[in-house]
């Protein structure tokens, strides 16, 4: 069974969606990847972001920048 996270409003979604697949690691998962829409390119067509990590959820975070990557629409998972 995988889990999966999403998050649409006002706060930093790549955060929200961070700690929430945080509440699910503990099913033992060995993978995790996230997406999200980038706020930071101000032209009329946003781009998607998207970073994928084999092992513990914290490799994946290791390599995303919370302070950089302000957007309002995410969604991870583990598997």
């Amino acid at each position: 069974m995988c889990g999966i996270v999403g998050y649409i409003g006002t706060k930093n979604a790549t955060e929200v969606v961070l700690n929430g697949l945080q509440r699910v690691e503990y099913r033992g998962y060995d993978s995790a990847g996230i997406a999200y829409i980038n706020n930071n390119n101000h032209n009329s067509n946003p781009s998607i972001t998207s970073y994928k990590k084999n092992g513990r959820l914290s490799q994946l975070t290791s390599i995303i920048n919370l302070n950089t990557n302000h957007s309002n629409i995410a969604i991870g998972h583990t598997r």
